[in-house]
């Protein structure tokens, strides 16, 4: 029980557990909102006739018809892996609280996985501007991986300093 409250005690385990838990939420939260605007030809000219709206979702592409029924376009697994892959190392990362270096290293490598989440979220964006794309709205799912990814900041902030203090304590024996 004690290596448990040493471990619950410092910062950086409740900024890691609170990043995978965002990640998690990531998954299930759309990400993106895409506006189309649907238009009908009259002779030979297009007149906007209604818009539909499309989530981009870890897992999938939602298009929502004009009744407000949502379907699944297509799933998009790469994407939904990678924030599922990310959530899990964040809480892995709370458990390797003996070895800083690796705990330090691993954070920095899934910082790096949620810059190509984000990356990738964004060349989605730029894709879909070639489907009469009027309006582009990041949704909570992209704000939940990046607070995801500044929680992780601060995790490698507490983790040096952690390790700055067991130099220090080195030194003075």
């Amino acid at each position: 029980i004690a290596k448990i409250n040493d471990m619950i005690q410092r910062i950086q385990t409740v900024y890691l557990l609170i990043a995978s838990i965002l990640l998690a939420l990531a998954a299930y939260f759309p990400l993106i909102e895409f506006q189309i605007e649907v238009s009908e030809f009259v002779g030979q000219t297009s007149i906007p006739a209604y818009t539909q709206n499309a989530h981009l979702h870890a897992f999938s592409v939602q298009l929502c018809d004009q009744t407000g029924t949502w379907t699944k376009l297509y799933t998009i697994w790469s994407l939904g892996i990678a924030t599922v892959i990310a959530a899990i190392v964040d809480f892995v990362i709370i458990f390797l609280y003996k070895n800083r270096k690796l705990q330090i290293k691993t954070a920095h490598y899934s910082f790096l996985v949620k810059v190509a989440l984000l990356a990738a979220i964004g060349y989605f964006t730029y894709i879909m501007q070639g489907v009469d794309v009027t309006k582009t709205i990041p949704q909570i799912g992209t704000l939940f991986i990046v607070i995801a990814m500044i929680f992780d900041w601060l995790a490698v902030k507490g983790i040096r300093k952690d390790e700055a203090l067991v130099r220090s304590i080195d030194r003075i024996r």
